[in-house]
């Protein structure tokens, strides 16, 4: 990890940009920016996947007013200030879509998506979630592409590893959300390998309105 000089929630916040990759996987840990190392393509087809799905749920459940946006920082202790970032987090409180375009959300996600998809996310995976739940975090899902199994954890539960073969649901927080764990970790079909010359999947989907808003993901029919 890289580290640079100390700074409060809102420094980094305001002063994100002016990091290496103008912030990009940067954290602020115990006041310390620091840069987490960069997921390999299967973070990006897990975002992806659930992103997917997530869309499709919002679409079938409306007029349930939740959202989930990517990349948004959790203010999760303060004095020195620690921020983390998971890559998805679902709202269901406050305006709509108020979370959207804010570097560190203002409210508490009642769900997040947090990949152990690199070695520094999974060496810290277990402080991560600790911080998420005492935040208020309702449920969280942990993903991890080289176990190819999700823990998932509640706060009053004991926590549940996921295997290819069983199903990831939503409980109470997405009451009906249904899921194959195997499709989760699902390549692409697009994708065959850096060998053909294809792109690479991206790190995260780029922020559609069919996720953000619950609208029909074009990708449905």
């Amino acid at each position: 990890m890289s580290r640079y000089q100390q700074m409060t929630a809102q420094e980094f916040a305001a002063r994100r940009m002016e990091l290496p990759e103008a912030g990009r996987w940067h954290e602020l840990h115990a006041g310390e920016p620091v840069s987490l190392q960069p997921p390999e393509d299967s973070h990006g087809n897990i975002v992806m996947n659930l992103s997917r799905e997530l869309a499709r749920w919002l679409q079938a459940s409306r007029p349930v007013m939740a959202y989930a946006v990517h990349q948004v920082g959790l203010h999760v202790s303060s004095s020195p200030d620690t921020v983390y970032v998971p890559a998805i987090s679902l709202f269901d409180t406050g305006p709509l879509f108020s979370q959207t375009d804010q570097v560190i959300a203002s409210l508490v996600p009642r769900m997040v998506v947090d990949v152990a998809s690199s070695n520094d996310r999974r060496c810290e995976m277990r402080q991560r979630t600790l911080a998420y739940l005492k935040l208020g975090v309702e449920v969280i899902w942990v993903p991890d592409p080289f176990k190819q199994e999700i823990q998932v954890l509640h706060g009053s539960r004991e926590t549940r590893a996921l295997g290819p073969r069983q199903q990831l649901e939503g409980g109470a927080v997405l009451p009906g959300f249904r899921m194959d764990v195997s499709q989760v970790f699902a390549q692409p079909s697009w994708w065959s390998g850096p060998a053909s010359g294809a792109a690479s999947p991206p790190a995260h989907p780029p922020a559609g309105p069919a996720f953000f808003s619950g609208r029909p993901d074009p990708e449905a029919n």
